[in-house]
């Protein structure tokens, strides 16, 4: 071979070597034994609270061993202590372990519980923003966990925002169907926005769930009374009747639907048990003076409600409503006599003043000669001092 041929191999060679090959070639993977060293290793940062260097170590060590469930709880647990729960879940999912399962059941319930405790002082502090926030973390740490949904549906009710509450409630039913407390709460945040049949509805699935639950029993009963069911509301009624017979509250709704329902008897019946438990309960008194009224026994309401007021003779207040019981029956001599009360304890009352006028005017509908001449006079002077007052404001 000459000299030529042989320099320009030399050349060629030298040219070949020092060309970059662009060959693909694999990355070199991390084998089982460099993961026990690097799991190993993470436990160590662990123990020396140095987490980010465990961190590199563990996800070192996920890469060799991905079944492993030590190492994937520990990458969950550093993921925790840095409050990024998503990721915390990604690790927590993936161990299958029961041992180390438990322990991840175990981090979550802390965790949650930690973050729905502070939503709920937040909440009880008015801090609803700051409680939202809580919930929400709470709901990433364990999203299958109704109460936190619960949480979230009363803060947003308190903020006004019923559709996102209600949304809430929901939600947290989805998760716990056998809870009646949930139906009742979806069910009263349904009647504050004026969805009374859906409201029904949640009402009777809380029933089905607890029987013997008396204020879902009260509050179905009146959905089904605003709803026009008489009858249902009825039959709601007596199930509670017959559970808290002594309830003042339960006692005082069957006895406005049997009013309603034009069952005076029943009525004055249930609500004379209420003024005994109650004797000061105006809306009783009120509704027992009109049953009374259709059984032709007004004045006795009225006796009832005079007692207390006779007790405290310079209550103005308590003449007042003595004077409205009374108008409401067409006592209208007690009743001027209970309005006049009050403008001699107050005399710039101006509703007892118009209150008074109204009550003369009324009452010269129905009287003739010089009575009605006279009750006009009184009901015109009357109203004079009330614009007198009104105009004074």
């Amino acid at each position: 071979m000459t000299f030529f041929k042989r320099g320009f191999i030399v050349a060629l060679a030298l040219a070949f070597a020092a060309t970059p090959l662009f060959v693909q070639t694999a990355e070199a993977k991390v084998t089982k034994g460099q993961a026990s060293v690097a799991k190993r290793s993470g436990k160590l940062y662990i123990n020396q609270r140095q987490y980010d260097k465990a961190m590199e170590q563990y996800m070192i060590a996920a890469e060799g061993r991905p079944d492993d469930s030590e190492v994937q709880y520990y990458l969950g647990w550093l993921y925790g202590q840095k409050e990024l729960f998503e990721e915390m879940n990604e690790h927590y999912n993936l161990v299958t372990d029961r041992k180390w399962k438990r322990k991840v059941d175990s981090d979550r319930k802390d965790y949650w519980t930690r973050y729905y405790n502070m939503a709920v002082k937040g909440m009880n502090a008015q801090r609803f923003d700051f409680a939202i926030e809580q919930f929400d973390l709470a709901i990433t740490i364990n999203p299958n966990e109704a109460d936190a949904y619960e949480g979230l549906a009363i803060t947003h009710l308190n903020m006004g925002s019923s559709e996102a509450g209600i949304e809430m409630y929901q939600k947290a039913i989805e998760l716990n169907p056998k809870k009646a407390q949930s139906f009742f709460n979806l069910g009263g945040a349904l009647m504050n926005v004026e969805r009374i049949e859906e409201a029904l509805e949640a009402f009777k699935k809380g029933h089905e769930i607890d029987p013997e639950e008396i204020n879902i029993l009260q509050h179905m009963s009146i959905a089904q009374y605003r709803l026009g069911d008489k009858e249902g509301a009825a039959e709601s009624a007596e199930k509670a009747l017959a559970i808290a017979g002594d309830d003042p509250k339960i006692l005082n709704i069957a006895a406005t639907i049997y009013l309603q329902a034009e069952n005076y008897e029943k009525s004055a019946a249930i609500l004379e048990k209420v003024v005994e438990i109650q004797p000061d309960n105006m809306d009783a008194l009120f509704n027992l003076a009109i049953a009374y009224k259709q059984l032709d026994k007004g004045d006795k309401a009225l006796d009832l409600f005079a007692k207390s007021v006779e007790a405290n003779p310079t209550d103005a207040d308590a003449w007042y409503q003595l004077g409205l019981l009374a108008d409401k029956i067409d006592a209208y001599d007690r009743a001027i006599d209970a309005f006049t009360k009050v403008t001699e304890l107050q005399a710039s009352n101006a509703r007892a003043w118009a209150a008074l006028s109204r009550v003369y005017a009324r009452k010269s509908e129905v009287s003739e000669g010089d009575v009605a001449a006279e009750c006009v006079k009184k009901a015109t002077e009357a109203f004079q001092m009330y614009e007198a007052l009104q105009n004074q404001e």
